[in-house]
């Protein structure tokens, strides 16, 4: 609407120039599209029913000047203080004054020429308000050609003020009343005649419109902004309620203790079948004395099973004892297990007791017992048959009562076939053998032992979003739980309360992982696992609009949902 005021002012400066129509009109080939708008404006047509001689070249191209420094504004004060500097340049009086109606309804001094602001005293507001409001009421100008004889109702202040014309002219847009321009002249009488109130009415006009625009942009501002922190505000109460939530089915999983067992078992954290199974085999070996063989993969939690075993067992008052065999090399394991006299050997300047005497009616865990050269797997062999240990360098035997309980990450029996371990040993050692399932194959898991490592590295509250969690669970974590232990571990030291995608490792947060490996040529689970993943993607990107997610998919959004649950995602 600017842009076509401007052309209507162009228009103008041409004619009042004494150029054609048709000039005008080719000087502006886009003024044709809006010029039915823009002759119906009432200050467009009271202007065009100016004379020829109504206004001069420069007052016409000031007009321009003004309507297009309305249409680029960025700030709306210096504006109005262009509109008041152009009423007084052209109708040639002493002073101007721009007032704007408050939203409480005060008429509010926004710009003034030759009126500071120590001469806008009690009656100079008081006249120059009521004659606002005036004009105001009336939507029409009010106007003193002789204001000490027009105007008895402010005779007082028109008095004291020495004045002798006043103009107040309406500022209304859109059928709103936004202020009024005010203009006075103590010198001259009869300052406002026909041509100087024609050129007041428009400049009102151009000044209404801008004031209008610039109010509605301030209005829309101030929504965006409410609407923003309005959002703002709903995603921390989401936040906090999807907190809450997780929370409470933490508490029920808890609660339940849905895993059929005698035991407790608070240290193993999970509620998967594969889990509940081998927690129900624990179950059952945790009253005997027979050794234990626990098997299963590097970081899956097998010292875990055996301090459970052991806490849980009839000698849970004693000592539990736990021993890597592949991290220590063999002399010192003999040395660490079966203990040592003083000057047994180099170095050996005070006796040391084994760590089978240290277990002593409690429990020995022998971690990666397939490690363990076949000289040592023939000492250990002997002490579990006939619970006799003899320290390094000592002639005399003394009697332990230890329970066994080993662990490897290999398959035994192979190591037996290849001569590497003894078979002997492995039936002593196998009498029960108790699997840990991996981490991936209790993926349902991956949310509860989140949260327990969370709660445990954390200092204060740190909440894991739903799209880290989905990148979490969807992990094949080669390493286990002691990978997922160190991931949320960097996360939390990453992240700044809250554990979003962004602080997970690259190869976990961008769906890098070994699931395609361990689904090996299996062409159905690895096309399953790839719509599983492209699923997700379009949920996380649409935030869980299935319609939206459907179209980036290309398909339909039955179709999407029938997918979905086929392949069991949570949407």
């Amino acid at each position: 609407m600017l842009a076509a005021l401007a052309d209507a002012a162009r228009e103008l400066c041409g004619r009042n120039a004494g150029a054609g129509s048709a000039g005008a009109s080719a000087a502006s080939p886009g003024a044709s599209a809006l010029s039915g708008a823009v002759r119906s404006l009432p200050w467009v047509v009271r202007a065009r029913a100016l004379p020829e001689s109504g206004l001069r070249p420069e007052q016409a191209r000031d007009l321009e000047a003004l309507v297009g420094a309305l249409g680029e504004r960025e700030r709306l004060a210096p504006l109005l203080d262009r509109v008041v500097d152009a009423l007084v340049l052209w109708t040639g009086v002493e002073r101007g004054l721009l007032l704007l109606r408050a939203p409480n309804g005060r008429l509010v001094p926004r710009a003034a020429r030759n009126l500071a602001r120590s001469s806008l005293g009690a009656e100079q507001l008081a006249l120059s308000e009521t004659l606002a409001r005036r004009a105001l009421e009336a939507r029409e100008p009010v106007v003193a050609v002789d204001a000490a004889g027009e105007l008895p109702s402010v005779h007082h202040s028109v008095h004291a003020l020495k004045l002798r014309s006043v103009l107040a002219v309406p500022l209304v847009a859109r059928g709103e009343a936004l202020g009024v321009v005010y203009l006075d002249d103590r010198v001259r009488r009869g300052a406002f005649g026909a041509q100087e109130l024609r050129w007041a009415r428009a400049i009102a006009s151009v000044a209404a419109l801008a004031i209008s625009d610039a109010r509605a942009q301030v209005e829309l501002r101030r929504a965006a902004r409410r609407a923003e922190r309005a959002s703002s505000r709903l995603a921390e109460e989401l936040a906090r309620r999807e907190a809450e939530l997780d929370a409470a089915a933490l508490e029920l999983a808890r609660a339940r203790g849905g895993r059929d067992t005698r035991y407790r078992y608070d240290a193993i954290i999970g509620e998967s079948e594969p889990l509940r199974a081998m927690l129900r085999l624990v179950d059952r070996v945790t009253a005997s004395e027979v050794p234990v063989l626990v098997c299963g993969e590097s970081g899956s939690g097998k010292e875990l099973v055996a301090r459970a075993i052991h806490h849980n067992g009839p000698r849970a008052a004693h000592a539990f004892v736990s021993e890597n065999c592949g991290a220590i090399p063999e002399g010192l394991l003999e040395s660490a297990l079966f203990g040592h006299v003083r000057g047994a050997f180099t170095g050996a300047d005070r006796p040391r007791a084994g760590l089978f005497e240290v277990a002593d009616r409690g429990t020995l865990f022998l971690d990666e017992i397939g490690e363990m050269s076949l000289a040592m797997q023939t000492k250990l062999l002997r002490v579990i048959e006939d619970g006799l240990v003899r320290p390094i360098g000592s002639e005399r035997a003394r009697k332990v009562d230890v329970r066994v309980i080993a662990a490897t990450h290999r398959d035994l029996e192979a190591l037996v076939r290849a001569r590497a371990f003894r078979e002997d040993l492995l039936y002593r050692l196998n009498i029960i053998t108790i699997r840990v399932p991996p981490l991936r194959e209790r993926a349902t898991d991956v949310p509860l032992i989140v949260q327990h490592f969370v709660e445990k590295h954390s200092r204060g509250s740190v909440r894991v979003t739903r799209g880290a969690m989905e990148r979490l669970s969807a992990c094949a974590w080669p390493g286990n739980v002691r990978q997922l232990e160190n991931e949320i571990r960097r996360a939390i030291v990453l992240c700044d309360g809250t554990i979003d995608r962004e602080h997970l490792s690259p190869e976990i947060a961008h769906g890098g992982n070994a699931t395609p490996r361990e689904l090996g040529l299996n062409v159905r689970a690895r096309i399953d696992a790839l719509e599983t993943e492209l699923v997700r993607d379009a949920l996380e990107r649409t935030r869980g609009n299935q319609t939206q997610a459907a179209k980036l998919l290309g398909l339909s959004r039955f179709g999407l949902q029938k997918m979905i649950k086929r392949l069991s995602i949570e949407a």
